[in-house]
Formats: structure tokens, sequence, C-alpha cells
């Protein structure tokens, strides 16, 4: 290790998936493209799923088992170490990955499953883990990922992140840092107009559908299935959804049938550039279950959408909006709820434009510069041990 900060420092990134899709990935993304303008920058993955930025080193760790996802998991983190150990001054992991000396975490940890339960729910979960390879495999590879021996460093993305993380892992409190997600939009709104009606032309959409996004890779666990409810509650045909994201449809099939709302639904999966998708709504909602930040958030509001979001209880980036920066959800399970807040923004013109004003105000005040100014500081406590 180079224990002078002004000198270059050779970064390992590590990530199993190199790609936009996804938090977590263009989280990484965006941080790696910018470490890579001061410092010497080597990527080891399994895929790249995005243009590969000139003067990053990209290696590519064989998948040899895609699953049960855990083996793969496991055989990765052994074939990074033995291709980066010892060889780089940080190795900045955003898998699980037990040797690296720096640690961006984008999801709650394993072991809160179990810190956060009691009684007899809490026995029968660790009765079934001691059954569950997958499990026992996660905590492991956790608990590794988690002691701060070299003074390794912690990187979360938001405090609700924190809190998670120290409620299983005490011990790790002077070795834990926030970093959180940044925004960058570069299109003029004249660009955005354009997509707009791309989109909106695309979709079948006119421009008197009041035309709500959601967008995760998760459906479930971010709320779909009391959206959908939600929507169908509203009973207003011009209304309309459109869902983006890396899963399945065919899971709230039978839902949308039973809703009658096939055609007010427009799934249209997973979607690189969200740039050209934003424009095309009206709002954003994002009635998630657990988000340690939920970056969909702020993106929208960087885009001038109005947003509906779980409160800070469910959502790490909901615990710095107030309530005249974003409709905040008290309980995302109760589509009830969801739909006042659907009817509210599509009657109230004004506090469409008041949340989308204040919102992109919010989202200004946040950047990957500074995220990777965080970074650079947990970078520099790991080298002062030199």
């Amino acid at each position: 290790m180079h224990s002078n900060h002004s000198n270059p420092l050779k970064i390992a990134v590590i990530i199993q998936n190199y790609t936009r899709i996804g938090g977590a990935e263009r989280y990484c993304v965006e941080l790696t493209e910018l470490l890579a303008k001061q410092h010497t920058v080597n990527v080891f993955c399994q895929h790249i799923g995005t243009t590969k930025l000139e003067g990053i080193q990209f290696h590519i760790i064989p998948q040899w088992i895609a699953k049960p996802r855990y083996l793969n998991d496991l055989l990765f983190s052994h074939w990074v170490r033995k291709a980066t150990e010892h060889n780089f001054d940080i190795i900045h992991s955003h898998s699980r990955i037990p040797h690296a000396n720096i640690q961006t975490l984008h999801v709650p940890c394993v072991l809160s499953r179990y810190t956060e339960t009691s009684g007899i729910k809490k026995a029968l979960r660790y009765l079934n883990t001691l059954l569950s390879p997958r499990m026992l495999s996660y905590l492991w590879l956790e608990k590794q990922q988690l002691c701060i021996k070299d003074n390794r460093q912690i990187i979360v993305v938001s405090e609700f992140h924190a809190r998670n993380i120290l409620r299983s892992y005490p011990n790790i409190v002077e070795n834990i840092s926030i970093a959180y997600p940044g925004i960058h939009i570069t299109q003029s709104l004249n660009t955005q107009l354009i997509n707009r009606a791309k989109q909106r032309d695309l979709l079948h959409l006119s421009d008197d559908k009041f035309t709500l996004l959601f967008v995760a890779n998760d459906y479930k666990n971010k709320g779909l299935t009391s959206l959908l409810s939600a929507i169908h509650q509203v009973n207003n045909t011009k209304v309309h959804l459109i869902v983006a994201g890396n899963d399945q449809l065919e899971k709230f099939s039978e839902q949308i049938n039973q809703l009658s709302l096939t055609e007010q639904i427009h799934f249209i999966g997973a979607c690189e550039d969200m740039n050209t998708l934003y424009p095309a709504a009206d709002a954003l909602v994002h009635p998630t279950l657990a988000d340690t930040y939920a970056m969909v958030v702020l993106e929208a509001m960087a885009h001038n959408l109005p947003v509906i979001v779980s409160n800070k209880n469910y959502c790490g980036f909901s615990e710095h909006l107030s309530s005249n920066e974003a409709l905040l959800i008290d309980n995302p399970k109760d589509s009830s709820e969801i739909a006042r807040h659907i009817i509210a923004l599509q009657k109230d013109a004004k506090l469409r434009q008041t949340l989308a004003r204040n919102g992109k105000m919010k989202a200004n005040t946040l950047s990957w510069d500074n995220t990777l100014q965080q970074t650079l500081l947990a970078y520099h406590k790991v080298l002062a041990i030199d």
C-alpha cells in the first residue's frame, strides 16, 4: 500500500454485474468512472452490461455455476481473492467479498433477519438456517466481510442503512461511514420533452392519461402488489402505470387480470437508460417495504417528477424528505392510503408542481462528486495504517 495519498492509487473494484441496471450496480459504475479520472482502476466482475469507459481495465471472473446463487457467490469470492489480494492499494468491493479493505454495502445485512426478530419466530428462523446451506454461506461471508481487521472501512448508503448494520455488528461503529448516492442529469428540458413524446407514443399513452412510474428489480419487495390494488381503487381508466425493472411480469398477471387492469399497466422490462423513461411519467410511486436508500426516488426528483414514497421507516432516502418534497406513505401495505395519494396528485396540478419543484431542489444538493469525496475519505483511513 502507498501511504502517500497524493499519488494515484491502484484500485481493484469488485462487483458481479457491472451495469447501470439496478441501484447498487449503477452506484458502482458511476463511482468507478469518477475514480478512474484520478487513479488506476481495475474492475473484476462476471458480466459487463454497460459501455466500458476507456482507461478502466476489466477482468472477467468466469461464472462456473449460475445456480444455486450462493455457490456462485462463494466461487466468485474465491477467484477474486486469488486475482486481487496483495496486488492493489485498495480493494473496493460492492459484493460479498471477505478480503476487500473497502466494503460498500447496498442492502440490509443478512444477520438482521435474526437480530430484529424475537420469540418463536426467531427460534424457527435459526432452525431453518441450520438446514439451509444458502443462508449459512451468506452469514459466513457477511461475518468475514464485516470484521475490521487491517482498519477495513465499511461504507453504507444512508443513516437508515447504518442503523441496520450496527444493530447486528455494533463493533464496527468506528469503521463505518455514509456515502449517499448522487445524481447527474445532463439532459436539456427540450430533450426531456422529446423523450416524453417518444416514450408515450411507443406505449400508446395520450396526453390525457395520468401516468405513474414504478421502477424496481424486486417488484414484490418494492410494493407493486399494493400499488396495483391502489390503482384499482382509484377506479379511473385514465390512470396508467409503467412498470420498469428486471423482474417477471408473470408473477402479477393473475392479480392484474382479477383487478381488470390489463389496459392500464405497461410492463417494459429492464431499462438501462432511465433518463429516456422518467420524462414519460407524470409521477413516480415507490411504496417500498424495505430500501436502504432508493436511488430511483432521487432520480425521479431530478427529472422534475412529483413522488409518492414510503416513509423513513421503510426507505432510507425518506429520512431526508419533508411533506412538501414528497407524499410520504405511512404504511406501504395499505393500498387505500396509496390510492388517496394518487388521487391527490392527479386532481391537484399545483400540488404536483410544488412537489416537483421542491424535489428538484433536494436532488440538486446530492452529487456523485460528494459520493466520491466520502469514498476517498474512507480510502485514506485504510491507508493511514501504513
